[in-house]
């Protein structure tokens, strides 16, 4: 399989926005993360294991990679201490910044900086099988209660409660007055969290666990459509002033603010982006979403843009992503390597969608994986693996998709910006046995 010379100019280490220090850190941190995983299943029969599933305020894409790094610290601590235990079974674990047990009796969040008796006294401390028997039920008669009374089709806690406050939560619902004769109730979801924040689907309705009888009734009987409505005044007022002039420089192709932005704040970050359009026109813009804490370079045409930051700061945070030409060329580039990867002898299929990756990151994992097929000529993949996988393991949502994927049983999934030395050591670990070294 020959390369064709311009593609030998795209370097095998370093990414769109990466050095080759960090992007070997990222690719042995992903390989390490997957391996504690695919353990802990075996070993522990843990489901889920995500990092920092909760965090809302990371900042930048550079303070992703320091949230990684201490998930897998953690995890090593937390292997330990499920070692010790003796009668307890968790399906579902999280590494975060604090201890609480959620979701019923069998998830668990742990501090990532603890250590391994602390983590073992904290997920050792749990109710004898009735005690926890006992609270279940209470929590079924309770629910029940309460669709009875409320036309609901779903209704749970979120994970970042815990079961006490999850109680308290259903009983200060339960205590609420049913709805009267004239009174509609038409949101399909409540879900009892930490605060009454808005949420994306406009048929969900979040309440806090702690409101009052009366305030979360008041809220069930909110018309849900006033809200909407709202948000679409507020869209429609920024029309004329923002939104139109930045589809015009930009050729922006969606503008959404987080449902937890007031008006004057996602005006405030609409303008900023305006001020800033002028160098930053020659790059792609699909989709910008104004954040309350967050700015993430998303791919080659979507970013994450925290509402507050100045016209200067935008336009030298996003003076790193790719003009349009370099976006067109990547993604021509990907495409043919691409298929220069279909049917190779390894028996492994290629896989990068997109999602999270620039082009020039998805075209050097290509160029990279091509290189290791040419170099182990004997290399063939062992049952069950059929897939390997390029995806960005400097960014925590795309980490914590690799760890839970349903196609992690026959996927691996490698850092994009791997080098050929990284790529080969976490392949040749899935190579059938007796091939050639």
């Amino acid at each position: 399989m020959r390369l064709l010379p311009f593609l030998l100019t795209l370097s095998l280490t370093t990414g769109a926005y990466a050095t080759p220090a960090a992007s070997g850190k990222a690719s042995q941190t992903l390989a390490a993360l997957l391996q504690k995983k695919s353990e802990l299943e075996k070993q522990h029969g843990v489901a889920t294991l995500e990092c920092f599933p909760f965090i809302k305020n990371i900042g930048f894409d550079e303070d992703q990679p320091p949230l990684i790094e201490k998930c897998l610290q953690g995890l090593r601590t937390l292997q330990s201490a499920l070692a010790s235990l003796t009668g307890q079974h968790y399906r579902v674990l999280g590494i975060s910044d604090r201890f609480l047990r959620t979701g019923g009796f069998q998830t668990a969040l742990v501090p990532w900086n603890a250590s391994a008796e602390e983590m073992t006294r904290q997920l050792a401390d749990t109710p004898s099988k009735a005690e926890q028997e006992r609270f279940i039920e209470k929590i079924h008669r309770i629910k029940q209660k309460i669709t009875l009374a409320w036309p609901v089709t779903d209704l749970h806690c979120t994970m970042e409660i815990s079961n006490e406050q999850c109680l308290a939560g259903y009983k200060n619902l339960a205590r609420a007055q049913p709805p009267g004769p004239g009174d509609k109730v038409l949101w399909r979801q409540v879900v009892i969290t930490h605060s009454g924040a808005s949420r994306n689907d406009p048929y969900d309705l979040a309440l806090a666990f702690n409101e009052t009888p009366e305030t979360m009734r008041a809220e069930l009987l909110r018309n849900l459509h006033d809200e909407w409505n709202q948000r679409r005044r507020m869209y429609e007022a920024l029309e004329e002033e923002t939104l139109k002039p930045l589809r015009k420089k930009l050729m922006l192709a969606n503008f959404f603010c987080a449902p937890d932005l007031s008006h004057e704040e996602c005006a405030k970050g609409a303008a900023s982006l305006l001020a800033a359009s002028d160098a930053l026109k020659e790059q792609y813009w699909g989709r910008v979403i104004l954040d309350r804490h967050n700015t993430f370079i998303e791919d080659d045409f979507n970013v994450t843009l925290r509402y507050d930051l100045s016209a200067e700061a935008i336009a030298t945070r996003f003076a790193r992503r790719p003009t349009r030409q370099e976006a067109t060329k990547g993604s021509v580039l990907a495409e043919k390597l691409e298929a220069r990867t279909k049917n190779n002898p390894s028996g492994l299929r290629a896989v990068c969608d997109l999602e999270g990756l620039s082009s020039r990151q998805c075209a050097g994992a290509f160029q990279t994986f091509i290189a290791f097929v040419k170099k182990n000529r004997d290399y063939r993949v062992a049952l069950p693996w059929t897939d390997v996988m390029f995806i960005d393991g400097g960014k925590l949502k795309r980490v914590n998709f690799a760890l839970n994927s349903k196609s992690r049983n026959t996927y691996i999934y490698v850092h994009a910006e791997s080098s050929l030395e990284e790529m080969e050591t976490v392949l040749l670990r899935h190579r059938q046995k007796g091939d050639k070294d």
